[in-house]
């Protein structure tokens, strides 16, 4: 049942402007404001939009298109131009030819630009005579929480965030974190390990603390038929496939190691492929590592329909994340809502997940050896993994269900 008051949530993605993440990804303002859904933060919007209040997501650009818009899953998108400073910090480092050469100055940058780009004043006259209910962030790491606490402070608005993936080695503002952070209502935390590192780092009370997962619809994703599912994604039910699913950004998800681990393994496997689903910037480089064993490779590009999506992931025999650092990564939860086990590298909150041997296997991050004996075993005894199966489905259930997901989100932004 829904409350009798629904609260006005205002909420604020990760990117200090639209530039920066989403065009990366083929997405317009419009397709953004409108329809587009491929993130986990849309995942979370979604149930708080249908199930607790009413959302407007405050999005900054260096030149905005359209001012605002009414999205297919019910909110509204509220697109504003970013500060004055910050169009001016952000097309000095990025204008000149020579910019790609400055990648040492970045951090540098970054920081200064996550603190500027809400420094705008017609953005903090529409929020002081707007009123949310509660301010709501991805994630803390930036200065952007640090000017939404601030925020916060000066209008009497509760702030939450969510961790989707920093790391806390590289935080901006720490000494400012330990005042923003203390000040914020709610902190949703991946992993016990981050609520321990907030809570000694920062002094965070422990009971503001408050462990969250991405929710995954668990009817969309879900067990199926092995070879029905590989036979509506266009692939062959009488092989095997293993299935990576992410940002081809090779520095981070370490794609080119899965496709060198695979080339050796396949070998001795002539029934097996390695399927990538995604695009990025080292799409064209992966792709010529791949060309090795012919036709073994398959590179799917980006799905952004979830039936389809499903039925990759309800086919794989497993899915293989060997990045070098994460937050919560969707997939995980979407394969193992399909009952599909995940072998991975042991990074922030996948473990909360993926229990070694029992839901899928874990390595040290950057360990190709073990990636490799993992990949042979994964494909020597096919048994071990057919196994894992209902386990993997009941960790999903109890871990990334909307309902067990909901009721986090009920506390922290419900208004009483």
């Amino acid at each position: 049942m829904r409350p009798a008051h629904r609260p006005r949530v205002a909420f604020f993605d990760y990117p200090d402007v639209f530039e920066d993440f989403y065009p990366h990804y083929g997405v317009s303002q419009h397709t953004f404001a409108t329809r587009w859904a491929g993130s986990g933060s849309h995942a979370i919007l979604a149930l708080v939009q249908r199930e607790i209040g009413d959302v407007v997501w405050y999005e900054f650009s260096l030149a905005p298109e359209l001012a605002e818009a009414r999205h297919a899953l019910g909110w509204t998108v509220r697109f504003l131009p970013s500060s004055t400073l910050h169009r001016a910090v952000w097309r000095a480092f990025y204008r000149p030819r020579i910019a790609w050469r400055w990648r040492a100055a970045y951090p540098a940058y970054a920081r200064v630009a996550s603190y500027v780009a809400l420094l705008s004043r017609p953005f903090w006259r529409a929020l002081e005579r707007e009123r949310p209910d509660v301010l709501f962030a991805q994630d803390y790491a930036t200065g952007r929480f640090d000017v939404l606490a601030l925020l916060a402070r000066r209008l009497g608005i509760p702030l939450v965030a969510y961790h989707s993936g920093s790391q806390a080695s590289r935080h901006h503002g720490r000494l400012v974190k330990r005042w923003s952070l203390r000040a914020a209502r709610w902190l949703l935390v991946t992993s016990a390990d981050e609520a321990g590192m907030l809570a000694s780092r920062y002094g965070v009370a422990r009971e503001r603390l408050l462990p969250m997962l991405t929710p995954i619809d668990t009817g969309a994703f879900s067990p199926r038929d092995r070879g029905a599912a590989l036979r509506d994604a266009g692939l062959d039910p009488a092989r095997r496939y293993l299935l990576f699913v992410g940002r081809l950004d090779d520095g981070v998800k370490r794609v080119s190691a899965l496709i060198r681990a695979f080339t050796v393994v396949a070998r001795e496997h002539a029934d097996a492929d390695l399927v990538i689903m995604g695009d990025g910037p080292d799409r064209s480089a992966l792709e010529r590592l791949a060309a090795g064993p012919p036709g073994r490779i398959r590179f799917v590009g980006w799905v952004d329909d979830v039936a389809a999506k499903a039925r990759f992931c309800a086919g794989a025999e497993c899915v293989v994340l060997p990045s070098l650092n994460e937050g919560f990564p969707t997939v995980v939860g979407e394969a193992m809502a399909c009952g599909t086990p995940v072998l991975a590298s042991r990074v922030g909150a996948v473990p909360e997940m993926v229990v070694d041997g029992r839901t899928g296997w874990l390595w040290a991050p950057g360990d190709d050896v073990a990636l490799l004996r993992r990949l042979g075993e994964a494909l020597a005894r096919p048994e071990r993994l057919r196994a894992m199966r209902p386990a993997a489905r009941a960790m999903a259930e109890a871990r990334v269900a909307p309902a067990v997901v909901l009721e986090t989100l009920r506390r922290c932004l419900s208004v009483n």
